[in-house]
């Protein structure tokens, strides 16, 4: 299994927000690998989410300079959503005291950060007016 990101590595981080991920997410010495473990994540959900809620004809290692920089800013711009608010990705909205606090379909609204999606927009890399559709082992591999 990989266990490194492929797009945006602790250092782009660092070099784009001027903050160390390794800070941010609070690791101790135990873990060394946990910044590339958790931008690893965030490429991984996001590229998912992203085919599922759109269409593209080009394979994630085929894009242009322009959208290959879209995308790192967005896993960053991710990454920066997913520390201030929690891992949106995987919260079912429920809560067994409280039952259901928000909808699935307003969790799917703030999975991606405004900011990531703009980005992904821009370059073409997201287009919600052609989406995807559910294939039976058709699915382009990425």
């Amino acid at each position: 299994m990989r266990t490194q990101p492929q797009f945006v590595t602790p250092d782009d981080f660092f070099n784009y927000t001027g903050k160390d991920l390794n800070a941010c997410l609070q690791i101790n010495d135990n873990l060394s690998n946990a910044a590339n473990l958790f931008l690893m994540q965030i490429e991984d959900r996001l590229l998912t989410r992203i085919d599922i809620m759109s269409f593209r004809t080009r394979r994630w290692d085929q894009l242009t300079p322009f959208q290959t920089e879209s995308l790192q800013k967005a896993i960053i711009e991710e990454a920066l959503y997913i520390i201030r608010n929690s891992d949106i990705f995987s919260d079912s909205g429920y809560d067994l005291e409280r039952g259901e606090i928000i909808s699935n379909e307003k969790l799917r609204g703030i999975e991606i950060s405004r900011v990531a999606r703009d980005y992904l927009v821009n370059s073409g890399l997201l287009n919600q007016v052609i989406q995807n559709r559910y294939r039976w082992n058709r699915w382009i591999k990425p």
